[in-house]
């Protein structure tokens, strides 16, 4: 059984994840795949659908012209996309340097895109050619207002929001604000649960669209038919996924809440549990291995200050509890090595 944190592979967070099926108390899992009773029906019976009934679609949702959405097979698609359209533009302008701010812990495919791209990636999201964040951030939880990304991301150029977490609470999109040189990303995988329909999206500014779009032609294929028309499905009944998404997370951060004092407010399904103190977060990781308790290290999301911990699972009461009190026996010795 591997268990180490492991550098320079492709994805290492999902590796970790998929090198340990079946654990008995499963809290690395930050979407709702296999968790929603009302999406089961829809993506078993999917039928071919029309690319621009879902971008109007995609539009109202988001609060923007069909024209401005782009389909990807998912965020991290839309993601490499993004930063890819961007690094070619910067460098026609003639930039030999690209610079990209992220801010830790973050969302590691998100930095390791950008590091693969050719930006030289570094802490703090101002003053850069790209600030780049997830928002909620994954994996804090947390949700930052427009205000907030104006405030940290002052003196950068362009602005990538991957906005993966976003339908769990009932703030808009910033893709409707029309901001220049502000790019949002999005996907079908985290609070619909439709992880196996490979289906995401990008909404570049205002007038860049059409020139975006024609190099996502040129790059990567579009989304197969199959999956626009299992988006829509999903579109058409989203009032009521969203509503058993939704409670199913609330029912779960009630119960984190009675259990674990003072947390902050979150707004996506994860935790980032700072309890035990950086010395011991990949410890407690991987002793939970052995015991069928399955969480995230930090080192993962360049913070190893915490452990992730997901609230997506109906059986969340029992694995919380089992993780608690694997949390207690690290705590402890980390008061007794003071």
């Amino acid at each position: 059984m591997r268990s180490r944190v492991r550098e320079g592979v492709p994805f290492p967070l999902a590796d970790w994840i998929l090198d340990h099926p079946g654990m008995r108390h499963d809290l690395a899992q930050s979407g709702m795949k296999g968790q929603l009773r009302t999406a089961l029906p829809l993506l078993r019976s999917v039928r071919p659908g029309k690319p621009p009934e879902l971008r109007a679609r995609l539009g109202r949702v988001l609060g923007v012209p069909a024209e401005r959405v782009v389909l990807t097979t998912g965020a991290t698609t839309a993601n490499t996309l993004v930063l890819l359209y961007l690094a070619r533009a910067l460098r026609a302008e003639g930039k030999s340097s690209l610079f990209c701010g992220i801010r830790t812990p973050e969302y590691p495919p998100l930095v390791d895109i950008a590091s693969g791209i050719g930006f030289r990636v570094s802490q703090g999201l101002g003053g850069n050619d790209v600030a780049l964040l997830s928002n909620p951030n994954n994996p804090e939880g947390v949700l930052r207002t427009s205000e907030d990304v104006l405030r940290l991301a002052e003196g950068s150029r362009h602005v990538v929001i991957d906005e993966t977490f976003r339908e769990f609470t009932p703030s808009r999109s910033f893709a409707r604000l029309g901001r220049a040189g502000w790019w949002t990303t999005g996907t079908f995988t985290k609070v619909y649960g439709a992880d196996d329909i490979r289906m995401g999206f990008a909404v570049p500014p205002a007038g860049e669209a059409e020139r975006f779009r024609d190099a996502c032609d040129l790059w990567v294929d579009r989304p197969a038919l199959a999956s626009v028309g299992a988006a829509l499905s999903i579109l058409r009944n989203r009032t009521t996924l969203l509503r058993e998404s939704r409670a199913l997370f609330e029912r779960n951060l009630r119960l984190l809440r009675e259990r674990v004092p003072d947390l902050p407010l979150l707004r996506a399904p994860v935790w980032f549990d700072r309890a035990v103190g950086p010395d011991f977060t990949l410890r407690l990781a991987e002793e939970g291995i052995r015991r069928g308790v399955l969480v995230c290290p930090g080192h993962y999301f360049g913070d190893p200050s915490g452990v992730r911990v997901c609230l997506t699972q109906r059986t969340f009461e029992k694995d919380l509890d089992a993780y608690l009190a694997l949390r207690a026996r690290f705590v402890s010795r980390g008061r007794a090595g003071r």
